[in-house]
């Protein structure tokens, strides 16, 4: 029997690795006064980062939500589980539409160079912090509560 307490430590870390690659690779693009709707090598590299860590989190926030109700019939606390839980799902959510974004702007042929390209990537920036509070949080799940890796204590 498949142990989902087991799959979401292992899942968790392609949408981190996958974003934080779409935005340096976006940053590289905007940095070679590049266009990130261009249909270049790095631009569409870095599309396809941000596409594939948006399902990666959608995986990842729907297996964390089954890790949680596990978590939680062992015995462990739900209030530090519930804030991870929130910030995963609002990371998804974020990175959803982001990508919808860049899709949007590919198809209508919108150019995100110059200004509007690094105000993209200042909001990106706001989502990378998201995603790094996010993973502090069950870091402290982990490290601290010992959640789906160590026996309840008392």
């Amino acid at each position: 029997m498949i142990n989902i307490a087991h799959i979401h430590p292992m899942l968790v870390h392609f949408p981190i690795v996958l974003f934080l690659s779409a935005v340096g690779l976006q940053g590289l693009v905007l940095l070679r006064r590049g266009d990130l709707t261009a249909n270049g090598c790095i631009a569409n590299t870095a599309l396809a980062a941000l596409l594939l860590a948006a399902l990666a989190a959608v995986v990842t926030a729907s297996f964390g939500d089954m890790a949680l109700d596990h978590a939680v019939a062992l015995g462990f606390p739900k209030p530090p589980m519930e804030i991870h839980a929130d910030l995963g799902f609002s990371t998804m959510w974020f990175l959803l539409v982001l990508s919808a974004f860049h899709l949007l702007a590919r198809w209508r042929r919108w150019s995100l160079a110059g200004g509007r390209g690094w105000l993209l990537l200042l909001v990106a920036l706001a989502g990378v912090v998201l995603l790094i509070v996010t993973a502090y949080h069950g870091g402290e799940l982990v490290y601290h509560y010992g959640v789906n890796v160590d026996a309840v204590k008392p």
